[in-house]
């Protein structure tokens, strides 16, 4: 306890909750504090478009189309032909989207569900986070709408946040 005296008033400080506020802080912040990047190996058979801008990957489930195929997570969905997915992969329900991946979003998304269920996580912010978001790596040379047709399958798989892998421009 410190104190400064004077001839009439004495003024007294109490450094001990101080102190504990502060190492509270400072474990806090260490505990949050992290430099190792996020790793994301691209595959052999895409060329990314490039970007100036980096934002870190989550763990999140990963769309790779490469020239010839489609995949979720490392898994083979579809072929790719010509940019175009077989027109008898297309859900008539689904308003263009492509069904199998759909169906493997759809899945991921309830077995994300669950996990947060059992979990219980108090912070809405994280259970959106880790269910509704989604990586996408594409070949540059494949046509919008088959990025499209991804992102509308993946949005009523309940995947709403899209992070386009790049590749970054140096300065």
């Amino acid at each position: 306890m410190a104190s400064v005296g004077g001839s009439k008033d004495t003024l007294t400080l109490n450094l001990y909750p101080m102190m504990d506020i502060f190492s509270i802080l400072i474990t806090f912040l260490l505990m949050s504090y992290s430099t190792d990047p996020v790793n994301h190996d691209v595959n052999a058979g895409i060329e990314l478009p490039e970007s100036r801008t980096m934002i870190s990957l989550d763990e999140i489930p990963a769309i790779v189309v490469t020239k010839n195929e489609m995949f979720v997570n490392d898994k083979k969905i579809v072929d790719v032909v010509n940019g175009e997915v077989p027109k008898e992969q297309l859900g008539e329900s689904y308003q263009g989207a492509i069904r199998p991946v759909f169906d493997e979003l759809k899945r991921i998304a309830e077995a994300n569900k669950r996990i947060m269920a059992a979990t219980a996580s108090s912070d809405p912010a994280q259970q959106i986070g880790k269910t509704g978001a989604l990586t996408m790596e594409m070949d540059k040379g494949h046509p919008f709408k088959l990025m499209k047709r991804i992102m509308l399958s993946a949005q009523q798989a309940e995947f709403v946040t899209f992070k386009l892998v790049v590749t970054r421009l140096e300065n």
